[in-house]
């Protein structure tokens, strides 16, 4: 099996259930479990502070020891067992606990898999924007699929699709491996401190961390944004789903479309999307709007996470890619979401266009990192030329 194909199934077969987790893992616990609305708010809040110190901490370590293709089978096959303890755990703190166990090792696909993909792109051997969409894809099949199964049979059939979706992802993680990732990851000069060292990254991961946190007012309010402008609940979910569709569609796309791109240009690009898709959700309160703005998810989401990936590519080596992809995905998908989600809570409150306009302020300084970032690139580019040059001379 080639690499595309490879990768594209690793990143359906997890996004298929994240798409699961995501958005009604709070309606099981509150129809299945009988927690309140409050109670099932601390479980996934606990969750998600596991999720970002696993992908922060966790996953590089582990990468360490242990090849990623490995790693991919040993955190799905674990995770299924874990989420079928959930079955019979029915006291608050049965739940707390089996849902800080599976916190630490089901979310490290989303950082996992990225650094799997920066690696076979380093290699040549994978189209990211391509294989990623494929993630989008088993994203939305899953928002369907449970849609469906919920109306048909309730909210007691959550946890049991979502098994079956992990079945189905742990079976796609047990087929052979591209050669790249099962070699164990070089731990030689591998450090944190190491990578911070360099001005450009540190750049990158600011503008990623505030484009994606940027997306916290989006994520938790849309629903009740479209709702306080007379959108019914049933039609609200296809409303959502435009955003994934032009991420898809983006994702597929992006490998031709970005090819010789440089990265200053397309966080340029993703900043300015970000700017105007958050203030016209501020300027304009309407259905029509927001379906426009929901095209740009495609380059306020899709496009910063291929000019990420285009940095690594480039800029960075193989043994660093674990812990740069898990500081992403614990700032930019984890805490950075959490913090702004509180922000956008209280502008929220006194007015629901408020909350997009904050995101939209927040996404203001991100043009002077992409100034400095520009400097410091080119710098680095000069350096290194300079360097060639009189290696050259003294040959």
């Amino acid at each position: 099996m080639n690499a595309n194909k490879w990768m594209s199934m690793q990143f359906f077969g997890f996004f298929f259930t994240f798409g699961i987790f995501v958005p009604y893992w709070s309606i099981w616990l509150v129809a299945d479990k009988n927690f309140s609305p409050d109670q099932a708010g601390i479980i996934i809040a606990i969750g998600l502070l596991t999720r970002a110190m696993t992908t922060f901490f966790l996953f590089p370590l582990a990468s360490q020891y242990m090849g990623l293709a490995r790693l991919n089978q040993w955190v799905v096959f674990l995770s299924v067992l874990l989420f079928v303890l959930l079955i019979p755990a029915n006291s608050f703190l049965a739940v707390i606990v089996t849902t800080f166990f599976i916190s630490l090792l089901y979310p490290m696909p989303l950082a996992m898999h990225e650094a799997m993909a920066s690696r076979l792109m380093k290699k040549g051997e994978i189209a990211y924007g391509r294989s990623r969409s494929f993630g989008s894809f088993g994203y939305i099949v899953a928002l369907l699929l449970m849609g469906i199964m919920i109306s048909i049979l309730g909210e007691r059939v959550i946890i049991y699709v979502m098994i079956g979706g992990l079945l189905l992802f742990a079976l796609l993680a047990s087929l052979r491996a591209p050669s790249t990732l099962r070699e164990k990851n070089d731990p030689a000069g591998m450090s944190i401190k190491k990578l911070f060292q360099s001005k450009s990254f540190v750049f990158v991961l600011l503008l990623c961390v505030i484009l994606q946190s940027a997306h916290a007012a989006y994520y938790s309010y849309a629903v009740l944004f479209l709702g306080n402008l007379g959108v019914r609940p049933e039609y609200i979910g296809f409303l959502l789903l435009i955003a994934v569709i032009a991420e898809i569609v983006f994702f597929f796309i992006s490998d031709s479309l970005f090819k010789k791109g440089s990265v200053t240009t397309l966080l340029m690009f993703s900043v300015t999307a970000s700017i105007v898709r958050w203030m016209s959700l501020f300027l304009f309160g309407n259905v029509f709007i927001f379906i426009l703005s929901q095209l740009l998810h495609a380059f306020t989401f899709g496009l910063t996470q291929v000019a990420f990936m285009k940095y690594l590519d480039r800029h960075i080596k193989n043994q660093f890619f674990p812990y740069a992809h898990g500081l992403y995905a614990a700032l930019g998908l984890s805490l950075g979401n959490g913090l702004l989600t509180i922000v956008s809570g209280y502008l929220f409150s006194i007015s629901p266009s408020y909350a997009f306009l904050g995101m939209a302020i927040i996404c203001l300084p991100c043009f002077l990192l992409i100034y400095l970032l520009k400097v410091t690139l080119k710098n680095h580019n000069d350096h290194k030329k300079s360097n060639e040059e009189r290696q050259m001379h003294a040959n």
